[in-house]
């Protein structure tokens, strides 16, 4: 590391932004072409790889073509993956996806690979990314933030804007800075997180979908990957496994291997493994995300279960949107200040029912005959025509495609299903309705940043201790220099 000085540098920029991987640069793409000063800083030097579900449904990929990221993102040679398909139990159907500008294919990008490209992007629209640059203060005037100290290469700098943006991840330093680092509601995750990229055995022209797997008290995904005949296999098992992927990665793969069948027909002959990666730091969470001069951004501000593939979309549009909204009232700090509460507002809107449905999925036990048989309705769609895939491409809120006509025939299906525990099904139909309610009730109802505990959320949550925020008031508002503090931590599912 460079030794410290105690020289100052410092500049003037209409927006800095505390984060340069997807909802960092989203943000800042939009500045940039509208002809603001922006600039992007982030601890790493890239490419660098992140923790991320990679997946990226038709509705993601829109977003690349709206931030001009796309054609160097094809050029990566990355598989398309046109359909959904989910195995269960000897269930099996699949379905191809939406198109969202006449996209029609997701993509698996690795991160190092796909931040890459989206910095250049960035560069090429102009904005000034400054790599290995350790985040220190929130500078403030009152209750307004009005820039930012970071320290490059032992050189502290101090960047005053007009917008401080937080995209630093779970562990934002600028929500802790900013006094949000506590959530306003969350739900404990009882699933972890352990991936891994590998050569596909169906090879490179049969790639063709995403695949979800569920058995036992795992769900399993293959994503076809970049360059085509790469994939990523992902568990969302029991978070009491990852310790034993950490310990035994080998055993623990060969275990889910042996504990499905259509699992280990799809990936039992993979080869050129790279190591397991893993986490159980998956706790789902709604941060205040809008003030005075500032706003947070990605997992910053808000993070599900990474079940739902939706992680890498929401980052992406939120984060153009909340460029857009500050690109066209910035220059009124009334008004800005309003706009960035409304863009809140609106990303809690269109997350709402993802959340919750991450939720609802974060308990790792078996299918019961009411969830198979939900699934199973589903299955009847010999056109492939596109039903359950919209709950990943957030087509519609997830509440429409689970709707009441589909839940109620679901209930008949178990009910007539021979052998079964009717007085089970019953049971579990009486402990689901609330949670029916209670995310339509949320989603309707619920007034902005509500704190009222929805049925869905899992108590015991945690987003761990704050990350050290500058103590010393005199330095918020322009005084003393801070010591050198250490960089924000990467979000884990790499918004």
């Amino acid at each position: 590391m460079a030794a410290k000085n105690n020289r100052m540098l410092m500049d003037t920029v209409d927006v800095v932004i505390v984060g340069a991987r997807l909802a960092g640069l989203a943000t800042a793409i939009p500045l940039a072409h509208a002809g603001l000063r922006v600039v992007a800083i982030d601890k790493t030097h890239f490419p660098s790889d992140t923790m991320s579900t990679h997946a990226m449904v038709p509705s993601a990929i829109q977003e690349l073509v709206l931030l001009g990221a796309l054609d160097r993102v094809l050029a990566l040679d990355p598989a398309k993956s046109r359909y959904l398909a989910i195995h269960e139990d000897g269930i099996r159907f699949r379905e191809r996806y939406r198109s969202f500008l006449g996209i029609d294919y997701g993509l698996c990008i690795p991160r190092d690979l796909l931040d890459m490209q989206m910095v250049d992007t960035a560069r090429a629209a102009g904005v000034d990314v400054r790599e290995r640059c350790g985040f220190e203060s929130v500078i403030s005037d009152g209750d307004r933030a009005v820039g930012i100290r970071y320290r490059s290469r032992g050189t502290l700098h101090e960047l005053r804007a007009r917008v401080v943006v937080g995209a630093d991840g779970r562990k934002s330093r600028v929500a802790a800075e900013l006094g949000v680092w506590d959530p306003y509601r969350g739900s404990k995750n009882g699933r972890g997180f352990a991936f891994r990229y590998l050569d596909d055995p169906i090879g490179p022209d049969a790639q063709e979908e995403y695949g979800i797997y569920r058995y036992g008290t795992t769900v399993s995904l293959m994503m076809p990957a970049c360059p085509r005949g790469r994939a990523i296999a992902v568990h969302m098992c029991d978070a009491v496994e990852i310790p034993a992927f950490r310990a035994d990665p080998e055993g623990m793969w060969n275990a889910k291997l042996a504990e499905d069948a259509a699992w280990r027909d799809r990936v039992g002959g993979a080869t050129n493994m790279s190591p397991v990666r893993a986490t159980d730091d998956l706790s789902a969470y709604y941060r205040a995300s809008s003030g005075p001069g500032w706003a947070l951004v990605g997992d910053a501000g808000h993070f599900k279960d990474p079940v739902t593939g939706n992680g890498q979309r929401d980052a992406l549009k939120h984060g153009r949107l909340l460029g857009e909204t500050i690109a066209t009232t910035i220059e009124d700090s009334a008004k800005l200040d309003a706009a960035l509460r409304q863009w809140e507002q609106n990303r809690d809107r269109d997350t709402i029912s993802t959340y919750h449905w991450g939720n609802r999925e974060t308990n790792p036990a078996p299918s019961s005959p009411l969830a198979k048989a939900v699934i199973a309705g589903f299955a009847d769609n010999p056109a492939e025509v596109p039903q359950f895939s919209d709950t990943f491409n957030r087509v519609r809120p997830v509440e429409h495609v689970l709707n009441p006509v589909r839940l109620t025939a679901a209930v008949i299906r178990a009910l007539r299903t021979p052998g079964v525990n009717r007085r089970e099904i019953l049971a579990e139909v009486a402990q689901q309705l609330p949670h029916e309610i209670d995310v339509r009730r949320h989603r309707l109802i619920d007034g902005f940043r509500s704190s009222r505990k929805i049925s869905t959320e899992r108590p015991g949550w945690t987003v761990g201790t704050a990350p050290r925020a500058s103590s010393d008031s005199e330095n918020r508002n322009g005084g003393a220099v801070l010591p050198e503090a250490g960089d924000p931590d990467r979000s884990t599912t790499g918004a």
